[in-house]
């Protein structure tokens, strides 16, 4: 095969295809690119909501098979979304390849197919092609149902459909700057949630847990997120912060809604973290293979007991070092019960936290194997909801 000649500019053709395409046509028009390599058998995997299996695009699947549904866990697609480099194997009828398809850290997918050649012209061209896929596949979710119902392995509920649909992609970088989150059980959670933005080199996090489950929680989880963005974006400092958010809870109908929250604010340059607890367990600190002692303050109690108009907690600063990585997470992940009774406790999620740090996987694969963790200590669904949000910084 020879090399790609750049005026032929087959990315801006696919993006131009892309404009005037249906939005649920994602493998055929990603085909027609693939085509100009001489390649066949373009299937488009999503991940699904809990991270643990590749679900096909129905459109274009070779040979009109029936989709099949690839593990995350023991597989090339899988290995290629968890690593996020391409793969290629040779085999008789040509290089069958998975090439990760990423909106800029946030893990989307996998998309396979069969080439005819495979070298670095090739591989440059294919990584590209994983870029563009991503991109539409994130803008078709906002015309098609398609990608929201591909990443589904059963039903989801009410609750959780109101919940994810307030959630940032799961994942960001910013230089060596890394932040993931997820949370379980994917199809039926109410009451967690986080968020993150970046602004001026100051990214801001939060991980609440809303009382109750079901629908009411999922309600109260988004009135939540709406406070924190607003008071966030008004520039607010943690504690006016957190002030704002246990006034907006107070102010909502119902019978005594609370969450407990962890706000956290990131100066990215300097390392500095602060954060502000509201009843909720403070993060954990993971720092050369180990974690470091808890820190003594004082948290206020959570929003929306009225609690922070009286008694502000305290605003706690710790001076990360290069390499850091900071963990948030709910109390469901702790609590976590085995069929004997035996919680999954913080002195294993220290541990488990510790080792995973230590071996440099990505933030997005640490927090996939902290829930996995979780969910294989219970063998059996979660009673509560268990979400994760890992900060790493890079220095």
């Amino acid at each position: 095969m020879t090399a790609i000649d750049p005026r032929d500019r087959p990315i801006g053709r696919l993006l131009r295809a892309s404009q005037s395409a249906d939005p649920d046509a994602l493998v055929e028009t990603l085909s027609m690119t693939v085509a100009d390599l001489g390649g066949t058998d373009v299937v488009l995997y999503l991940v699904d909501y809990a991270h643990a299996v590749l679900m096909p695009h129905p459109d274009a699947l070779p040979h009109g098979e029936q989709p099949r549904v690839t593990t995350v866990d023991g597989s090339m697609a899988g290995r290629a979304f968890v690593s996020g480099q391409p793969l290629a194997s040779e085999r008789d009828d040509g290089w069958h390849v998975w090439i990760p398809v990423t909106e800029r850290v946030n893990q989307l997918g996998v998309l396979s197919m069969t080439l005819p050649a495979w070298n670095d012209d090739v591989e440059a061209f294919c990584t590209e092609l994983g870029y563009a896929a991503a991109h539409l596949v994130v803008t078709s979710a906002d015309y098609t149902d398609l990608p929201h119902l591909l990443r589904r392995r059963q039903n989801m509920d009410l609750a959780a459909e109101m919940q994810w649909s307030v959630l940032p992609p799961l994942s960001f970088a910013t230089g060596g700057t890394t932040v993931a989150g997820l949370l379980e059980p994917a199809y039926e959670v109410g009451g967690d949630c986080f968020d993150y933005a970046l602004n001026d080199g100051v990214l801001d996090l939060v991980v609440f847990d809303a009382v109750g489950h079901g629908l009411a929680s999922a309600v109260l989880g988004s009135l939540l997120m709406g406070a924190y963005r607003h008071g966030r974006r008004n520039a607010k400092q943690l504690p006016a912060l957190a002030k704002c958010i246990d006034e907006a809870v107070r102010a909502c109908p119902g019978q005594a809604p609370f969450a407990t929250a962890l706000l956290g604010r990131l100066d990215v340059p300097s390392g500095q973290l602060s954060w502000v607890s509201c009843g909720h367990p403070q993060p954990i600190i993971v720092r050369r293979g180990s974690t470091l002692a808890e820190t003594e303050f004082v948290p206020a109690l959570p929003v929306g007991l009225g609690s922070i108009a009286t008694v502000v907690g305290d605003l706690v600063t710790v001076d990360l070092e290069p390499g850091d990585g900071v963990l948030f997470y709910t109390d469901g992940v702790v609590d976590a019960r085995s069929s004997e009774g035996d919680s999954f406790g913080e002195e294993r999620l220290r541990d488990l936290l510790a080792r995973e740090h230590l071996a440099g996987g990505s933030s997005q694969e640490v927090v996939r194997r902290l829930i996995r963790a979780a969910m294989e200590h219970t063998g059996a669904p979660l009673r509560d909801d268990a979400t994760v949000l890992y900060l790493r910084w890079g220095g």
